[in-house]
């Protein structure tokens, strides 16, 4: 039995016709229902389950009896601050399936997936690799360079009629089709080789000079910012050579083949991809008001600022239930850190007000502190006074926890503390 995780995907779509096409024993998971549109007219729903792998409880159920399990989780976001899914939820999926009894585990991830990439995809990415390649099973992780249909989507005919992004000149590429990817990955599972990491890429590779130029003739004009992301900076090629050692043959398709939009299938054919979904707005505690310290957040800051403190309400003993923030007399607090994060920048305040919808009146008012690493990606807002969150100490590279026991600011915080206590 081969499961499929993640099978609403662009990708999981592909794995789960060629498998069917082979005469493959398949079953594919999804979240939800609302999630198994992209599967109809490819597999019947009685092989169709539904799983959150944020929530480990709902997989071995449907993981039983699979001897090979396929993951392709997803790292892009449904919106400001709002991925689709958790660090935890791929390690979760490991784990389940080796419960299982599988015996071989593919996760599909991405060339240049590094905490340091200037690519926020790419970012995501590196969260969800880290917590796979922790666990003890039989994983192995398929590295695709990059994907012909991410080129055309933002860089030649953005679906949503923005305008396409350019190539940047430093890099390079070897675009791959998801039909052939598929193929790869399922090819690969009779002799996936347990906490291995492969590279595949299509049959050419481009300087970015070169695809830039390939890409001019068909460019469209595009109106506005297109909400679909470029693809990564820097070399996340993968040679033809190195391509078919590892899979055993190269692949056939190529650029060329859909840049001419008269070469493309019908829309129909295509299932939509489940990134493209609607910004979900401003965060259900936000009040909706402007002021001053608010002025440098921008949208997406915003949400994820006010989303990370209602989740951080019940360390106060508060609900986030029927409360707004207030902002209205907050103030720089003494320290006045400030950083860049999610295309705004954030300065520690105090002042801030819970309120009570229907009291109307103030049930907390604190000063809110946080974290901003760079290099490692990392922004996390609190409500000060309570100490660093465990959780979100627990969430964070051990390379941010070390600078932060390096600076000052977090003197005599008992997480803090203890890790100085324990680590010299």
């Amino acid at each position: 039995m081969l499961v499929v995780v993640g099978a609403n995907g662009r990708t999981g779509v592909e794995i789960i016709r060629k498998a069917l096409h082979r005469g493959l024993d398949v079953r594919a998971v999804v979240r939800d229902d609302r999630d198994a549109r992209n599967l109809d007219d490819i597999i019947d729903v009685q092989h169709i389950c539904y799983a959150d792998p944020e929530h480990y409880a709902a997989l071995p159920p449907v993981l039983e009896g699979a001897d090979q399990v396929i993951i392709c989780i997803d790292p892009r976001t449904g919106g400001p601050g709002t991925p689709i899914y958790q660090d935890h939820a791929a390690p979760n999926v490991i784990r389940a399936a080796k419960e299982a009894g599988a015996q071989a585990i593919i996760y599909m991830s991405v060339m240049g997936a590094f905490r340091w990439s200037t690519n926020k995809l790419n970012r995501r990415a590196f969260h969800l690799d880290r917590g796979v390649r922790a666990q003890d099973a039989p994983w192995t992780v398929l590295r695709v360079s990059t994907y012909i249909d991410e080129i055309i989507d933002a860089h030649v005919r953005p679906p949503d009629g923005g305008k396409p992004h350019p190539i940047t000149r430093s890099s390079r590429y070897s675009p791959v089709s998801r039909r052939e990817v598929a193929a790869m990955a399922l090819d690969y599972l009779s002799k996936a080789v347990a906490g291995r990491q492969v590279c595949v890429g299509g049959p050419e590779v481009f300087t970015g000079p070169q695809l830039e130029a390939k890409l001019a003739r068909w460019r469209v004009t595009g109106k506005g910012r297109t909400k679909y992301f470029s693809v990564p900076k820097g070399d996340v090629s993968v040679t033809p050579d190195l391509t078919r050692v590892t899979i055993g043959w190269l692949p056939q398709d190529r650029l060329d083949d859909v840049l001419d939009p008269s070469n493309e299938p019908p829309a129909a054919v295509e299932p939509p991809p489940v990134y493209a979904r609607p910004e979900p707005g401003p965060h259900p505690i936000d009040a909706g008001k402007e002021y001053k310290v608010q002025a440098a957040w921008g949208d997406t800051l915003r949400r994820v600022i006010h989303s990370q403190l209602a989740d951080d309400l019940q360390n106060l003993g508060l609900s986030a239930d029927n409360v707004v923030l207030d902002f209205a007399r907050a103030r720089r607090a003494k320290d006045a850190r400030s950083a860049a994060a999610h295309e705004g920048e954030f300065t520690a305040l105090s002042g801030v007000r819970v309120i009570d919808r229907e009291l109307d009146i103030a049930v907390h008012t604190g000063s809110i502190d946080f974290v901003r690493d760079k290099l490692a990606e990392e922004f996390h807002c609190w409500w000060a006074g309570q100490g660093i969150p465990e959780a979100i100490w627990r969430e964070l590279d051990m390379g941010v926890q070390r600078r932060m026991v390096a600076s000052t600011h977090w003197d005599g915080d008992p997480l803090i503390e203890t890790f100085r206590a324990q680590n010299g």
